[in-house]
C-alpha cells in the first residue's frame, strides 16, 4: 500500500462510501454533494435548518437519511419511533447529536447537562435537579418579577410616545436580565444597558454556528487542530467572555462564603443558581453505582457536589439555553395573541381573575391554566431548540424496521411532528389553545409533542421557562392588549442558524380601560 493511497485515495474513498451510506441501505433522503453531503444547506440563515428538514420530510417521508461529511443522520417524525428513541430504547440512544468540533464531553472540565452523557450526565442531572424544583423556583420568583416590572417601565415609556415595539428585542432584554441575575451573579437590572447582550446574541446569529458545523466534514485527525484554531487563534470571544464573567461571579461568591464562615456568619437562603449549585448535593449514593456500560467509574465523577468548573458550565449553558428560547416563546405567543384577539381576551379575563394584586405570587401563577394552554399551543406550532431533539446511537439496535449502527445520529423533525394531522386532527395547523383544556394530554399519541424533549433528558429548565413567561405575560396583559401594526410581518418571516426565530415581532400595545 503506497503512501499516496494512504494519504489521498483511501480518505477520498471513505468519504464517498459514507456519502452514499443511506442510498446503499435503500433509505431515501437528500444526497447533497460528494464529501460534504447536505452541509451547505446548514449555512443559509434565511432558510433555517429545522424548516429545511421539514421540506425534506414532505419529499422523502417520515423516515429518511442524510450525511454531513462523515456524520450520518437518520430523521424521524413518526411518534412511535420518537417514543422508541427517547423513552423505550433510551439506553441505546442516551447520547446527544454533537459535532466533533465541540470536543469530547467526557474530558471537558466544564461539561454541562446538555453535552454530558452516560455516567457523568446522570451525576450532573441528579445534583442539579433540586435547583429547578418548585421550592427552589419560589426563592427566585421575586427576582423574576423584578425583571418583569423593569421591562414594564420600559414598555410604558415607549407606549407613552405612541411607538410600536419590537417585542422580540424587549423579550431578549428581559430573559437576559433574568438569567444574569439568577445564574451569573448580576446584582441589579442591566436592562437596555447590558454589555453581555451583543455577545450572547452573536452566538445565535449564525457566524459561530457555521464555524462549528465544519467539524462534521473534517477528517478526524484535523478536528482537534481546527478546534484549537477556532478557540484560540480565531478568538471565539463570545464563549470566552461569557465564561470569564461566570467564573468571576462563582469565585466571588465562594470567597464571600469563606469570609462569612470565618466571621461565624451562617449561609443564608440561596439568592440565585450559584448559591443553589454550591449547596447542591447528590442524595442517593446508589445512583452513582450505575452507568451506561461505556463509561468507567472515576473518583472525579463520584464527587457528590459540583466542582467549580462544573458550576461554571451549568450557569453558562443555562444562560445560552434560557436567553434565546424563552424570548422566542414569548415572541411567538405575542404574535398569536395579537392575531387571535378572542383568545387574548379570554386569557386577559383569566389573568384579571387570578392575579388581582399588584404583586403576583407563585401560587397565583399556578392557577393560570388557560395561559398554560396558550403556551403549550404556541410551542406546538413554533417548537424551539429543535436540534436538541436529537440522539446518538450508542449501541447497535433496530428502530422500526431499520438497523441502526453505533455512531448514527437520530434527528426528530419536530416541526412536522407537531402539526401531523394523524396526531392532532384536521385543525393541526390552527392555533387552538382549547385543545389542551381537558387536562388529559394522553389522548395525544405518545411521542407526538416534544417542545422540551422527552424521557430522562427532558429539558431541566422547563419549569423556570414557564414561570418567566407566565410572570411577564400576566403583568403585560393586565395593562395592555397586543395589536398588530403597520410594521408587523404577517406571516412571520422566520430566520436563524442555531434556532428558528422571527425576523421581528413589531406590536402596538394598547392600554386597557
Amino acid at each position: 500500500m503506497t503512501p499516496l493511497f494512504i494519504l489521498f485515495v483511501w480518505p477520498m474513498s471513505y468519504y464517498l462510501w459514507t456519502w452514499t451510506y443511506w442510498r446503499r441501505r435503500g433509505i431515501p433522503g437528500p444526497l447533497g454533494y460528494p464529501f460534504i453531503g447536505v452541509f451547505l444547506k446548514s449555512l443559509n440563515r434565511n432558510s433555517p435548518g429545522p424548516l429545511q428538514v421539514q421540506k425534506w420530510t414532505k419529499k422523502y417521508g417520515s423516515t429518511f437519511g442524510f450525511t454531513e461529511g462523515l456524520l450520518k443522520t437518520l430523521v424521524i417524525s413518526d411518534p412511535d419511533l420518537v417514543q422508541e428513541v427517547f423513552v423505550t430504547q433510551y439506553d441505546n440512544f442516551y447520547g446527544r447529536k454533537r459535532n466533533p468540533i465541540h470536543g469530547d464531553s467526557e474530558k471537558e472540565k466544564r461539561t454541562n447537562l446538555f453535552s454530558a452523557q452516560g455516567f457523568r450526565w446522570k451525576r450532573l442531572r441528579t445534583i442539579s435537579s433540586p435547583t429547578f424544583s418548585n421550592n427552589s423556583l419560589r426563592k427566585i420568583k421575586t427576582t423574576v418579577e423584578d425583571c418583569a416590572l423593569e421591562l414594564m417601565r420600559h414598555i410604558e415609556e415607549q407606549t407613552a410616545e405612541g411607538q410600536q415595539i419590537d417585542m422580540l428585542a424587549f423579550y431578549q432584554e428581559f430573559t437576559l436580565d433574568v438569567i444574569g441575575r439568577i445564574a451569573m451573579g448580576q446584582t441589579d437590572s442591566q436592562m437596555f444597558k447590558n454589555p453581555i447582550l451583543p455577545i450572547v446574541k452573536k452566538l445565535f446569529e449564525g457566524a459561530y454556528s457555521k464555524l462549528l458545523l465544519i467539524g462534521g466534514v473534517l477528517p478526524p485527525f484535523l478536528v482537534e487542530i481546527v478546534r484549537q484554531i477556532l478557540m484560540k487563534k480565531m478568538k471565539m470571544g463570545s464563549f470566552r467572555k461569557i465564561n470569564e464573567i461566570t467564573i468571576e461571579a462563582v469565585n466571588r461568591r465562594i470567597k464571600q462564603r469563606e469570609e462569612d464562615e470565618k466571621r461565624g456568619i451562617e449561609v443564608g437562603e440561596p439568592q440565585d443558581f450559584i448559591d443553589l449549585f454550591l449547596d447542591a448535593k447528590a442524595g442517593d449514593v446508589e445512583y452513582f453505582g450505575e452507568d451506561n456500560g461505556d463509561f468507567s467509574k472515576s473518583t472525579s465523577y463520584t464527587n457528590r457536589q459540583l466542582t467549580v468548573e462544573e458550576i461554571v458550565g451549568q450557569c453558562t449553558v443555562f444562560l445560552i439555553a434560557g436567553f434565546d428560547t424563552t424570548a422566542l416563546s414569548l415572541s411567538y405567543s405575542t404574535f398569536l395573541l395579537a392575531t387571535h384577539p378572542e383568545i387574548q381576551k379570554k386569557l386577559q379575563e383569566e389573568v384579571d381573575r387570578e392575579c388581582p394584586d399588584p404583586e403576583i405570587s407563585f401560587d397565583q401563577l399556578s392557577k393560570l391554566k388557560y395561559m398554560e394552554c396558550v403556551m403549550k399551543e404556541t410551542l406546538r406550532l413554533y417548537p424551539l431548540g429543535t436540534f436538541a431533539n436529537s440522539r446518538k446511537c450508542m449501541r447497535a439496535t433496530i428502530l422500526g424496521d431499520i438497523e441502526v449502527e453505533p455512531g448514527t445520529m437520530i434527528q426528530v423533525d419536530t416541526w412536522t411532528l407537531h402539526t401531523d394531522p394523524r396526531v392532532w386532527g384536521d385543525d393541526a395547523k390552527e392555533f387552538r389553545p382549547e385543545r389542551w383544556e381537558s387536562g388529559d394530554e394522553h389522548f395525544f399519541q405518545k411521542g407526538g409533542y416534544i417542545p422540551f424533549g422527552l424521557g430522562p433528558r427532558q429539558c431541566i429548565g422547563m419549569r423556570l421557562a414557564y414561570m418567566e413567561e407566565k410572570m411577564l405575560l400576566a403583568h403585560i396583559l393586565r395593562r395592555y392588549s397586543f395589536e398588530i401594526g403597520e410594521k408587523t410581518e404577517i406571516p412571520l418571516r422566520l430566520v436563524g442558524a442555531a434556532t428558528t426565530q422571527p425576523n421581528s415581532v413589531w406590536m402596538k400595545l394598547k392600554a386597557r380601560n
